[in-house]
């Protein structure tokens, strides 16, 4: 029956909750409308929580209310589930930064909050602990490594396996909430050495023979450019000699770059080339626009994005918006690694590309006015301005 024909008027009915809600967002009443999209929220839930099918996993009505409301005053949900997937509400935007790369706007609320005190992110528990065994394997592969045999060339691709060996000892041991240890920073510094030795044996002319030192122990290795000088490793290495500061790892790096010996097709590729415009100061500004695009283009594919507003604040040169860019880097690899089991992965302790770029900024002489457990205080403190 019509509401007019009971009296009742329409938004006083019981199933008038979506249109109370629709006029508090036309209002800009955003207290009403969070209280509203909630109740909604509620009633969806007691009404199908427990008889869950597919037609009913998504209430279309507050979706629909909740990404009116994003999209025409920016108004994030302040009920945040399953029932209001972040894609559809933002229009498959990625979860992005609180201040965008050159000239977009910065929010308010973030910024009073860095004048404040520093941004505190905080990291769920993921201790771990090296089992004794690991650690005596991975001596050992070190040790296999850099030993020639009746005096012959060492295999290249062992440098790849130490870095990767060593990378992974970092990470489970960042997870110890009493900070970096000294066996934590040894395998910093040999995960650097053994990235740029794997660049500098890549820089040598190829058929040749190549003299390198890694962990002050010279070592000789047959001249090539095979995959280990790809792109990935290439990321990997630069992110081990910023952390370390190490500025003879850092310098095979930029002379060879992401793509030396081979195309980057990875949708890190812009990332990655904005990068090494970045460290050699080759027109970064117009290199990080391409990187952002990139980003932009790539929308929400299940991997982990690299830091690249982040970047774009160093080559800004805005110290203010890097320390809120470096918040919503680690927000972002927080939210990435809270899905399924990638809290069991051991890159949910750290992120290498983030932690290097604030290693970066700090000895550049900037302030780190950012607080967490995925930024160790002791490598931060280390990291000293030149």
């Amino acid at each position: 029956m019509p509401a007019g024909e009971t009296g009742e008027p329409l938004l006083d009915r019981p199933e008038s909750a979506a249109l109370r809600t629709l006029r508090a967002l036309a209002a800009g009443d955003r207290e009403a409308f969070d209280a509203g999209l909630a109740g909604l929220l509620a009633e969806h839930a007691a009404r199908h929580g427990r008889t869950a099918s597919p037609k009913t996993l998504l209430p279309l009505v507050p979706v629909a209310l909740a990404a009116l409301a994003y999209r025409t005053l920016g108004w994030a949900p302040a009920v945040r589930g399953g029932y209001l997937p972040h894609a559809l509400i933002t229009g498959f935007e990625t979860r992005g930064p609180r201040v965008a790369a050159f000239g977009r706007d910065r929010r308010p609320d973030a910024v009073a909050a860095l004048a404040a005190g520093p941004l505190v992110v905080e990291r769920p528990g993921c201790e771990r602990t090296v089992h004794p065994q690991t650690e005596a394997l991975y001596e050992k592969g070190v040790e296999e490594a850099f030993t020639a045999i009746d005096g012959e060339l060492l295999p290249v691709w062992r440098l790849d396996s130490v870095m990767g060996d060593q990378e992974r000892l970092f990470k489970w041991r960042a997870g110890d909430p009493g900070g970096p240890t000294d066996a934590q920073l040894a395998a910093l510094r040999l995960a650097a050495g053994a990235g740029a030795a794997l660049f500098r044996v890549a820089l040598a002319e190829p058929g040749t023979e190549v003299e390198v030192t890694v962990d002050g122990r010279t070592l000789r290795y047959p001249a090539e450019r095979g995959e280990e000088a790809g792109a990935h490793n290439w990321q990997r290495a630069v992110a081990f000699a910023l952390i370390t500061g190490a500025r003879e790892d850092l310098a095979p790096l930029v002379l060879t770059g992401p793509a030396f010996t081979r195309p980057d097709g990875s949708a890190f590729s812009a990332y990655r080339e904005a990068l090494h415009a970045y460290l050699t100061g080759t027109d970064p500004e117009k290199a990080v626009r391409r990187a952002l695009q990139q980003d932009e283009r790539a929308g929400d594919r299940g991997f982990a994005t690299p830091p690249t507003v982040l970047l774009s604040q160093l080559v800004e040169g805005d110290e203010e918006s890097f320390n809120l860019a470096l918040a919503d880097a680690l927000e972002a690899h927080r939210a990435h690694y809270a899905v399924a089991d990638r809290a069991d992965d051991p890159d949910a302790s750290i992120n290498l590309d983030v932690l290097a770029l604030a290693c970066h900024a700090r000895r550049r002489g900037w302030a780190i006015r950012v607080e967490s457990r995925y930024l160790p205080p002791g490598l931060l403190l280390s990291a000293q301005p030149f």
